[in-house]
């Protein structure tokens, strides 16, 4: 049924010539379908309207932004909002981090050049401490819990972080921040107590999925023509956020975020075949 439902909600889009169009889901996630091509990064530029859009309204009810961010194609277009933001209230978090060896600080380094363009002032930048990854993903969790309630509060359903964006890219296999396909930091959630884990296998930590959960939004981005078939399963699959084969899947409404899903006319080329 939620596979019917779904293609059904999906029919205006996927006949549609228009750039830009909208389905929201039965289960309240809102996926966005881009048209996109190689002279434009339709995408990036999406993402910096959301982002602009969410952090306005954030800033306007409580004064400060807060955001979760990894690396690589979700974070580069965030140059754009040097003029549009102020950056004095924003604090940025890392949704995954490598912790130990050479490394570590993969994710804020990566980051450098787009966070000097912003102008965000080093107190507003949470890096995550280079440690063994068990400990800096404690040490990670409690600061972010002990943060003034104005900048992160908690989640009254799951007692997690409750951030104001969540911003995430994601794999084929259908990862996202360091949450591999039926990993240890995978398989411990939906119920898990923690807001980080470490991420196994990789030396660092990682934001869980019922962390996710808790946020306010959610922004997943997989625009790639590889990520068709993970968007359809993704998408369609009923209880899909049970199944830890495919963590991008189990990012919910459940708890009462705000989730979006974008797409572009490759990636979501599979979704009529349903």
């Amino acid at each position: 049924m939620q596979l019917v439902r779904l293609l059904w909600a999906l029919q205006p889009i996927l006949f549609a010539p228009s750039t830009q169009a909208l389905a929201v889901l039965p289960d309240g996630r809102r996926v966005h379908i881009i048209k996109n091509d190689i002279l434009t990064d339709a995408v990036g530029d999406f993402i910096v309207e959301r982002v602009e859009d969410l952090a306005n309204a954030a800033i306007a009810k409580k004064g400060i932004f807060s955001m979760s961010i990894g690396s690589g194609t979700t974070v580069k277009p965030l140059s754009a909002l040097a003029d549009r933001l102020d950056f004095t209230k924003v604090h940025i978090f890392f949704g995954n981090e490598r912790t130990e060896g050479d490394a570590a600080g993969k994710c804020a380094d990566g980051g450098a050049d787009v966070f000097k363009t912003l102008g965000i002032p080093e107190s507003n930048l949470h890096r995550v401490p280079k440690l063994p990854a068990e400990e800096a993903a404690e040490i990670y969790e409690t600061e972010m819990r002990s943060m003034p309630r104005d900048v992160i509060e908690l989640c009254d359903g799951t007692g997690l972080p409750s951030i104001d964006l969540c911003l995430l890219g994601s794999g084929a296999d259908g990862h996202c921040a360091s949450l591999y396909p039926n990993s240890e930091q995978v398989v411990c959630s939906p119920g898990s107590s923690r807001a980080y884990l470490p991420a196994e296998g990789k030396g660092g930590i990682t934001i869980t999925i019922d962390a996710i959960n808790s946020a306010r939004n959610v922004i997943l981005s997989a625009g790639k023509a590889s990520q068709a078939d993970m968007a359809r399963k993704c998408l369609g699959w009923s209880n899909a956020d049970k199944k830890h084969a495919l963590p991008a899947g189990m990012i919910s409404t459940g708890e009462g975020a705000e989730v979006e899903w974008i797409l572009t006319h490759e990636s979501a080329a599979d979704l009529p075949a349903l």
